[in-house]
């Protein structure tokens, strides 16, 4: 599935949650929600030489950006590129996104909804299913 320039709702991926105090932070997710913070993923933008990509993985698990070879997108770079201020970035973008594999074994997870008040939780399996995105091992 091509995300074109446009950005589809985020509510053709699962449920979106709207919350009434901002979360920040993996443990302020999962308390929010209700759920362990394994089940809190975040998804990251890195800067690979110029080329733009997003990374999701378990809130509680590091990104090895050495061995990808890439660096931390900037805030500026992440609004520019996904549309999403740092913090509520979704899993559902325009660049490619990498999904760790070990996510595909849970039936439902909570992340970015689109802003800081807001959470999706959604099945991991369902972005691949879609072509929104590939499977890796992280």
């Amino acid at each position: 599935m091509s995300l074109g320039a446009g950005r589809p709702a985020l509510e053709e991926f699962g449920q979106l949650i709207r919350l009434g105090e901002p979360v920040r932070t993996v443990r302020q997710a999962a308390k929010a929600v209700g759920v362990d913070e394994s089940r809190i993923i975040k998804t990251l933008v890195v800067n690979c030489g110029g080329e733009y990509r997003a990374y999701v993985l378990r809130g509680v698990k590091k990104l090895d950006l050495e061995r990808l070879g890439c660096r931390m997108a900037t805030p500026e770079e992440v609004l520019s590129v996904t549309g999403y201020a740092v913090g509520g970035v979704p899993p559902v973008l325009p660049i490619p996104v990498y999904i760790d594999r070990e996510l595909l074994e849970e039936e439902y997870v909570y992340g970015g909804g689109g802003d800081d008040h807001s959470l999706l939780k959604f099945r991991p399996l369902t972005l691949v299913e879609r072509g929104v995105a590939v499977p890796i091992d992280l």
